[in-house]
This record gives structure tokens, sequence and C-alpha cells, in this order.
């Protein structure tokens, strides 16, 4: 395998993560104008996150069982598919609501099979002293989308309408469905008694047999849960505590997505200079860190330079854990093992945002970000003194 197949990958992947911000602005856009419905809009939003809960475990089992390159690119032809019949239906005037909810549901199911797809599939494409470069550029890719994709998605949706920029999208994985097929086909690894646990339980059984990665995942649970209630208090820090509008609230994301663009850059030098199983609770800890002292910023800029720091120390993290965890686990259950960890963590993130919604109504935006910095920090904490990380931090095998 050579690192111009990843080449392959990453160029497709670059473009899909731009035109996932197309369907994100334009598909939410179009919803909102033809509901008037902000319901309905976070059921849209529902609908592309929740499904992947349930069919992480089983796409990865598919990984492992068939070619990966053949799953990922089944799934990219599907959704370029999905996507394309919103606009289709709406042209030919058979458009309905439920349309909308199905079908992003449906898109949402298959996403699974790239997301653990490219974790598993990487380590086949470059040599092992190059998965640190491979995963960064993955992770950077997606972080430039998220600067980019929104300006060029707001002027697609200007230009063309809502319903027509998700042609766009369509198109992106279209093109990343063609070049994930014309990836080079794996050789199949003979299953060894070590890999007994393979195949239960949809892939838990495999996930929780193997050693460091249940350690692992805990810590990347509980930390992707206690980000979240930033994701839903920032709005109301931003309008109640900054007193900006909705520009103020955006320059908060642009902050942060340019401090994580940056961070992103420097995970090789970071990677050499600490053992990831530090360096990963050492994130949570200095993430948090500078999260509490927008508990008493009171000026937008200042609190756009924090988040921008923070950012920097976040965007590191998924990267150097996706290389760890390449390392850690055997390549003939990689799918399922990624399959099931999607499971679990993709739902993270959107619980912890709605406890912090739950916490909102009892307190102020700026105790709810501390309370999540705050918790963040024990977290790091936590994976610092845990028995099988240390075990894990002293190179044990």
């Amino acid at each position: 395998m050579t690192d111009r197949a990843f080449q392959r990958l990453w160029l497709g992947l670059s473009i899909s993560y731009l035109g996932d911000q197309f369907t994100i602005i334009a598909l939410l856009w179009f919803v909102l104008q033809l509901t008037g419905s902000g319901a309905a809009v976070g059921l849209v939003i529902l609908c592309f996150g929740l499904p992947g809960v349930v069919t992480g475990a089983i796409l990865g089992r598919l990984l492992d069982r068939y070619q990966p390159r053949l799953v990922m690119g089944f799934d990219n032809l599907a959704r370029a598919a999905l996507i394309a019949a919103i606009p289709t239906l709406y042209a030919l005037g058979w458009w309905h609501v439920w349309q909308v909810f199905l079908l992003a549901s449906l898109a949402g199911a298959l996403s699974p099979a790239t997301t653990a797809g490219v974790r598993a599939f990487v380590p086949h494409l470059v040599a092992d002293v190059s998965l640190d470069r491979a995963n960064a550029l993955t992770a950077a890719s997606l972080q430039f989308s998220y600067l980019a994709g929104p300006v060029a998605a707001g002027f697609a949706v200007a230009r063309l309408g809502g319903p027509w920029a998700l042609f766009i999208d369509a198109a992106s994985f279209l093109l990343m469905g063609l070049l994930v097929l014309t990836l080079p086909t794996i050789a199949r690894e003979p299953r060894v008694a070590q890999h007994a646990a393979a195949d239960r339980w949809l892939g838990f059984g495999a996930l929780f047999s193997l050693r460091f990665v249940p350690a692992l995942t805990l810590l990347t649970l509980v930390f992707f849960f206690f980000y979240g209630p930033l994701e839903a208090a920032l709005p109301v820090y931003s309008g109640q505590t900054l007193h900006a509008n909705a520009g103020g609230y955006g320059l908060l994301w642009t902050g942060f997505g340019m401090g994580a663009f940056a961070g992103v850059l420097t995970l090789t030098k970071l990677s050499h200079r600490w053992r990831p199983s530090i360096a990963l609770p050492m994130i949570a800890v200095l993430w948090g860190a500078l999260l509490c002292p927008l508990f008493f910023i009171r000026q937008l800029p200042l609190a756009m330079l924090f988040l921008g720091v923070a950012g920097a120390s976040w965007a590191p993290y998924t990267p150097m854990e996706t290389t760890l965890l390449q390392r850690l686990v055997p390549a003939g259950i990689r799918g399922q093992v990624f399959g099931a960890r999607h499971s679990l963590v993709v739902a993270a993130t959107p619980l912890g945002a709605a406890f912090g919604g739950l916490l909102l109504k009892y307190l102020p935006a700026p105790k709810v970000i501390a309370i999540s910095g705050i918790a963040c920090i024990l977290a790091g904490v936590g994976g610092l003194v845990s028995p099988s990380l240390r075990r894990l931090q002293r190179g044990s095998p």
C-alpha cells in the first residue's frame, strides 16, 4: 500500500467534509423557510445524528467482513442519492417535510460506515510511522471545512436557493464514493486466539476485551459529555453575558474554529514529545482550564481569544486518540471496534448538551460553562490516575 492511495482518500474526505457544510446550511435553511418551525429544524439535526448510535456497531462488523472500500463506497454513493432526492422531490412538486426526516435518517444511519471505515482503513494505506501525519491531515480537513464551508454554503444558498445547493453535497458524496472504490484491496488476516471476542455483541465484546481500549473509550465518553454543556450555554452566554447579537455568537465559534485548525497542525510535534496516553488526559485538563475564565469574561474579543486557545488545545485529541487506537486494536477487528465506539461516543456530546440545557433552567450561562470546564479537568485527572492508562503510559504491552 502506498501513500498515494491515502492521498486519494484524503482528497475525497476533504471535498466531502466541505459538501457536508452545504447540507447543514442549505437543508436547515430550506426546512425553516418552508415550515417556519424551529422544532422541525431540530428534528432534522436529530435525524442526521441519532441513527448512527444504532447502526455504528452493525456497520463496523461489515467493515471487517467485507472490503472497507466497498462498504464505504456504497455508503457514499447511497448518501449521494439520498441527498439529491430532496431537491429532486421539491422540483417535481412531490416534497413533504416527512420525506426530509426519512431521507436524513437514512443518510445518518449510513454515515458510520465512512467514519469508522476511515479509521480502520488508514493503517493499511500508510506506514505506522506516518499514522500521526495521516490522522492529522484528516482532522485538518474537517476543521478547515468548519471554517470555509459555512461561508461557501451561505453564498451558494443565496445564489442558487436552499434546495439546489444540496446538489453540491450530493456531488461531493458521489466523488468520495468513486475515489474510495479505487482504493486497494486489503489482505485479510486470519482470526487468532486473542480475537475470540470478535463478532460478539456487535463489536462491543471485542471493544471491552482489549487492553487499554475500554479506559480510553471511557475517558473520551466523559470528556465529550462534559464538553456538551458548552454548546448549549454558548449562545445564551453570547446574548445575555456578552450582549452580542447572532454575529457575535458566530464570531465565538469562528475563534474556536481558527484555534482548532491551528491546533491540529501541531499534532505531529505534540505526539513526539508526549505519550498519547499522557497527552490525551492533559488535553482534557487544559481544555477545561481554558473554559473556566469565561465565567469572569464580559468582553467579546477576550472571550473569542480564550475560545480560540481552547480550540487549539482541544483539536489534537481525536486524531491523537485515533492513532493510539489504531496501534492498540488488531487489524482484523478494527472495523467492529471503531464501529462500536462510534455508537457509544456519537451520543456523548448531544447528551451533554441536553444536560447543559437542563442546567440552564437553574443556572446562568457563565456558571454552566464553568461547570463544564471543571468537569473536563476532573475527567482529565481521572485519566492521568487511571491504573489502566498509567500502565499504558509506562509502555506496558
